[in-house]
């Protein structure tokens, strides 16, 4: 991650108007209601604004910072004639109609003028900020941003891909061959959700650990780590499944919750437990999730594609009832 920060310094000022750029490790596929949106958070201590700017050559929502509605079409065509050309803060996907644009960076508007230690300040903080961002948009949208991707730049339902895999230029290999494209989907989060995500990040707070190791669930089994996404499922589902024994322990006398606690451990006896207590669960939680598990620590397996995808699944339900989406950004 690269960061930036201007300060238009004088020297009879004490406090310097200032600006900062935030270059994202993944692209943001954003709707056109995100153009120029501004929302509230706190880096290094300091109060900003952060702007996903409007490009576009007209206005176009409500800003409240006069930076957020600079003329970045004017700003290409300049760069261009720089021949330095590339939108500065991301691509637009349609003309005219705005329909979705691709964020990069995050434009940084503090809301008072700074000092130079609070300009250092958030500087500092930058990094850590975005990277625990990045955690809220992967658990909110259920997205993997650190996923590598086919870029294209015209947005449609059809690719055309050639590839040459032989010794000579376009000569492909014979025999079956197996391409698989990942296109970029559009953020599956509101323009409400991405302000209360600002400001999740900003506090310092992480989302839960059972949604974190979904996360990781995801992600390594779209980078083809199969035993490793298994595993990560796993202990996702066990920590889901401990929160709702333990919301069934609430008003239980403290001696029967350490025992039943004791007893009640590990994928199997939690969803014992559970059924017992008459917990309406998912079906086949051991066997989508706890015998894959226990097959890859025991005996060395090595799950394919479809048991992680299964896995995965089944986790992201018991997840979502332990820990519901809708309440995370509370």
């Amino acid at each position: 991650m690269s960061f930036s920060i201007l300060l238009a310094v004088t020297r009879a000022a004490k406090r310097y108007p200032a600006e900062a750029v935030i270059d994202l490790p993944a692209a943001l596929l954003f709707g056109a209601e995100f153009l120029g949106l501004l929302k509230p958070a706190v880096i290094g201590g300091v109060e900003v604004h952060v702007v996903l700017p409007d490009f576009g050559r007209s206005g176009h929502g409500t800003v409240l910072h006069p930076r957020a509605r600079l003329d970045w079409v004017d700003l290409l065509e300049t760069k261009a004639r720089e021949d330095d050309p590339g939108w500065p803060f991301g691509h637009l996907f349609g003309r005219g109609e705005k329909q979705e644009f691709s964020a990069t960076r995050l434009l940084v508007l503090p809301k008072e003028r700074l000092t130079l230690r609070e300009a250092r300040d958030v500087q500092e903080a930058a990094e850590g900020w975005v990277r625990l961002l990045t955690k809220w948009i992967d658990v909110i949208a259920r997205e993997d941003l650190s996923q590598e991707r086919v870029k294209v730049e015209k947005r449609g339902h059809v690719a055309l891909v050639w590839i040459e895999r032989g010794k000579s230029p376009g000569e492909v290999l014979k025999g079956r061959q197996t391409l698989k494209l990942n296109f970029a989907s559009r953020l599956d989060i509101t323009p409400r959700e991405w302000g209360r995500i600002l400001l999740k990040a900003s506090s310092g707070a992480r989302p839960p650990e059972a949604h974190l190791f979904l996360r990781d669930a995801r992600q390594t089994k779209n980078a083809g780590y199969y035993r490793r996404s298994v595993l990560d499922s796993a202990t996702a589902t066990e920590l889901g499944l401990a929160k709702l024994r333990d919301d069934e322990l609430t008003a239980a006398d403290a001696s029967l919750g350490r025992y039943v606690r004791g007893k009640a451990q590990q994928i199997g006896g939690l969803t014992e437990f559970l059924s017992l207590m008459g917990r309406d669960l998912p079906q086949r939680i051991q066997q989508d999730v706890g015998e894959p598990r226990n097959k890859a620590i025991h005996e060395g397996y090595d799950p394919d594609e479809g048991i992680a995808e299964k896995a995965l699944a089944k986790t992201e339900e018991v997840v979502g009832l332990a820990f519901p989406w809708k309440e995370l950004l509370r």
